[in-house]
């Protein structure tokens, strides 16, 4: 009975031997690519896919380690864990004792999904609450939603933001440094501004700041597929004797209207084309222009419909008409606040039918077709400021950009 039993014993150490010195075999993974939205960090990311938040931005080869990855990109995550769901929630003068219990949670629960030795130790900054209600991401101070009108963005077209605050509050926002255009309607919040034809490819900084000085930020990328046209254009005679300084003195006269911000929307509709009837678009927004053989350091700032004289020019959405009268460069023009810092402008009209103060609704008569001011034929100039900052009419139509704007504003269709 002894002999048989130490056999047994040892026949079971063997065994046991023969099974922990096995190699483990190796967890398959598959690289996801995860699209990068608003508000997701570095940090997010980690706690969402239960990774190391420093070999994850290694892994992605990105030169700034201190920049969250840019909206509109993507990124490559290979996890053997299941993706986790959660809130982020950015604890200021709240404990995560409270704040556990306001998401009915236990606090040592919450705790230990963020790796915190016990729920009383102090803590400061970004927490994650575990539930099933959707994907953490770290948004502004005091906003429950954040959408971008374009993933990614363009060059030369209308861009912006749109969100929820918790509570009303007060924002100002910058794209690279530049103040854009806010409007707030209670607890809905919009930003608006547009990006030059010039704009390039890149991902500048997308600023968000409350008045309570909560900051927040994440790069925003661009890509521009470089499908400009290239104009070449010869000036003789006394077309290249332009008055240089007549010119600077309009376009400075302008910019001070434009830099003024309606506060609230003043169209109800989609825009429409303000020509019904036209030849051609013989000249695209953002075709660069190089002149007598020079460089291309110009581009067309509008939308060139070539239309026979007398064509009735309409309004494409309601706003309040501020220039009505013969200029310079534009000759006949009209130029129409429609709010929020967004304006149209007609040029090189045969006649103005309207005047300055008056309230004009979609589709009424703005004047008609012509060749006034610096213009070659007859044709009308479609302009489209936002943030005053020229944009691409077309685009602004095909995008869709006067509805999403009004929806923001109103608080709708914000996912």
């Amino acid at each position: 009975m002894r002999k048989r039993k130490s056999v047994s014993l040892l026949s079971l150490l063997v065994l046991w031997l023969l099974v922990s010195l096995k190699p483990a075999q190796a967890v398959q993974t598959s690289p996801v690519q995860i699209s990068i939205m608003p508000g997701d960090s570095w940090e997010s990311l980690a706690w969402r896919f239960q990774l190391e938040k420093d070999p994850l931005i290694a892994q992605n080869s990105l030169v700034n380690p201190y920049l969250n990855p840019a909206m509109g990109s993507s990124i490559t995550v290979s996890s053997n864990e299941s993706e986790r769901s959660g809130t982020a929630v950015f604890l200021q003068g709240e404990s995560l004792l409270s704040t556990a219990i306001r998401h009915n949670l236990s606090p040592f629960e919450v705790a230990y999904a963020n790796k915190l030795s016990n729920p009383y130790q102090p803590f400061y900054g970004t927490l994650f609450i575990p539930n099933q209600t959707g994907i953490p991401r770290v948004l502004p101070h005091g906003f429950e939603q954040l959408e971008l009108s374009h993933i990614p963005a363009e060059p030369g077209i209308a861009i912006g933001w749109r969100g929820i605050a918790n509570e009303e509050t007060s924002v100002e926002s910058r794209l690279n440094g530049r103040l854009i255009t806010v409007a707030q309607n209670e607890k809905s919040i919009v930003g608006l501004t547009g990006t030059g034809a010039f704009q390039g490819s890149g991902a500048p900084l997308l600023e968000i700041i409350g008045t309570d000085g909560a900051y927040w930020t994440q790069p925003w990328r661009f890509e521009d597929p470089d499908l400009w046209s290239y104009q070449q254009i010869t000036l003789t005679g006394t077309a290249a004797q332009i008055d240089q300084e007549a010119i600077q003195a309009e376009r400075e006269w302008l910019f001070e209207q434009w830099e003024i911000v309606t506060p609230q929307p003043k169209w109800r509709t989609p825009f429409q084309t303000p020509v019904n009837s036209f030849l051609s678009i013989s000249s695209p927004f953002g075709a660069r222009r190089s002149y007598n053989g020079g460089p291309y350091r110009t581009y067309h700032e509008g939308v060139d419909y070539a239309a026979y004289g007398g064509t009735a020019v309409l309004s494409p959405a309601s706003g309040t008409v501020i220039v009505a009268e013969f200029l310079y460069v534009r000759g006949g023009t009209v130029i129409i606040d429609h709010g929020l810092g967004i304006y149209s402008g007609y040029y090189h009209l045969s006649s103005v039918a309207v005047t300055p103060g008056i309230l004009v609704e979609q589709g009424a008569l703005l004047g008609e077709v012509g060749t006034t001011g610096l213009s070659t034929g007859n044709h009308l100039h479609w302009d489209l400021l936002v943030n005053a900052i020229w944009v691409d009419a077309l685009s602004w139509q095909e995008d869709g950009m006067a509805s999403w704007i009004l929806e923001g504003w109103r608080g709708e269709s914000v996912e």
